[in-house]
């Protein structure tokens, strides 16, 4: 009897340590995201943290942003021999997701941060290859409505909302398995920033 309930015990610790991907995906292949980048306030890609100008040069235009992705299976070792990697352990990147927040706790959509948004796409990533995935972080419709539109009044860089954006990907292997969704986060810093002064003209008005 004490060995029965012995054997329970150790078999109910084996299913509680058991990979926890059991319950999101059956597919042998999961995403890893290595980075996730936009433009610095030059206007310059990369940069960790996105700088979000509300207002440029009489325009809204969106913020895009850059995840950079690759795809790796749940066994690497068994998966080292190269036949074991197959063609349908790649992912097909089929959906984005950015939901955003404050690190003051103030997160009420369209008050306090702008509404989350779903971006379908189609993007393969191939086992052990970065690939990187360009997508709208910061929407023009989200510049027309609170609360970064209260920051069009102002003209200064003193006047910062701080943004935390959660982006979360999701996508199935092509064998059609889900994968698990896997998320990330940047910073992204909204304001009506001061536009570059326009070029001065030469003396004399010539081109």
């Amino acid at each position: 009897m004490k060995l029965k309930f012995l054997v329970l015990i150790i078999a109910a610790l084996f299913l509680a340590s058991c990979v926890a991907k059991e319950n999101d995906t059956t597919s042998a292949s999961f995403l890893v995201i290595n980075s996730l980048t936009g433009n610095d306030l030059a206007g310059e890609p990369g940069s960790s943290t996105v700088f979000c100008d509300v207002y440029t040069s009489d325009s809204i235009i969106n913020d895009n942003a850059v995840a950079s992705v690759t795809t790796l299976t749940y066994n690497p070792l068994e998966d080292s021999v190269e036949h074991d990697i197959t063609f349908y352990m790649n992912v097909i990147v089929d959906q984005v997701d950015v939901e955003f927040m404050r690190t003051d706790g103030r997160n009420v959509e369209g008050v306090d941060v702008p509404y989350r948004f779903t971006q379908p796409m189609n993007t393969l990533v191939a086992v052990d290859q970065a690939v990187e995935i360009p997508f709208v972080l910061i929407r023009h419709v989200a510049k027309l409505e609170p609360p970064l539109l209260a920051l069009r009044e102002v003209t200064s860089q003193g006047i910062v909302l701080q943004l935390v954006a959660k982006v979360t990907l999701h996508g199935k292997d092509l064998g059609g398995h889900r994968v698990a969704p896997v998320s990330g986060y940047v910073s992204v810093w909204c304001s009506n920033f001061a536009d570059p002064a326009p070029p001065t003209p030469p003396p004399g008005g010539g081109a």
